[in-house]
């Protein structure tokens, strides 16, 4: 007749047969995958997704410097051919010192001198505007007319070849028309030469 201590052993071990049994049926009813013995799941890491980039924005072109603008040129020639009665005219070179002439032009000569020499006659045009009549020499010298100011109203020098004054030497008219930006007074515009300072 077996012992009673082993017949207790014997229910032991069935009951921890029982029970590995219900833990086997129970993990293949709910899904579960047997764990590997000897040691923790491997878990595999997340796949990891970069962060969108946001779109480059374009840096504009640098524009090309802009040079800065240039005073626009008067309407004064460098050299005015002056109209004379013959053939043989002569260059006037302006020099604008005033910085107030406008326009520059050769008027009309007469026949003869009309004024003396180292002397000059100023007309009023319009207001802006005059008209200076000289004598030189007759042949196609070049003269150099600088127009500076006095007190605001401009002086007219004309550097050219002149016998000296109250001669009798034979000499030819020599008109040009001058246009300043703003209003001139023919009657107080002085007019020089190299030898003599006439005020008209």
């Amino acid at each position: 007749m077996p012992s009673t201590r082993a017949t207790a052993g014997r229910v032991v071990a069935a009951g921890v047969a029982a029970v590995a049994l219900a833990a086997i049926i129970g993990a293949v009813a709910f899904g579960a995958s047997p764990q590997p013995s000897g040691g923790s799941t491997p878990t595999a890491s997340p796949t990891s997704t970069p962060a969108p980039t946001a779109p480059a924005t374009p840096i504009p072109a640098t524009p090309d410097p802009t040079p800065a603008p240039t005073a626009t040129p008067v309407g004064v020639p460098p050299v005015i051919v002056l109209d004379t009665i013959n053939d043989q005219d002569p260059r006037l070179v302006i020099d604008d010192q005033m910085g107030r002439l406008v326009t520059a032009r050769s008027g009309h000569a007469g026949d003869g001198m009309s004024v003396r020499w180292n002397s000059a006659r100023v007309d009023q045009v319009d207001p802006t505007t005059i008209q200076v009549t000289w004598v030189g020499f007759p042949g196609e010298e070049d003269v150099v007319l600088t127009v500076d100011a006095r007190d605001g109203t401009p002086v007219l020098i004309f550097d050219q070849k002149a016998p000296y004054a109250n001669t009798d030497a034979l000499g030819a008219d020599r008109v040009v028309v001058l246009t300043f930006d703003s209003p001139v007074d023919a009657t107080k515009i002085d007019v020089g030469f190299p030898s003599v300072e006439a005020s008209f």
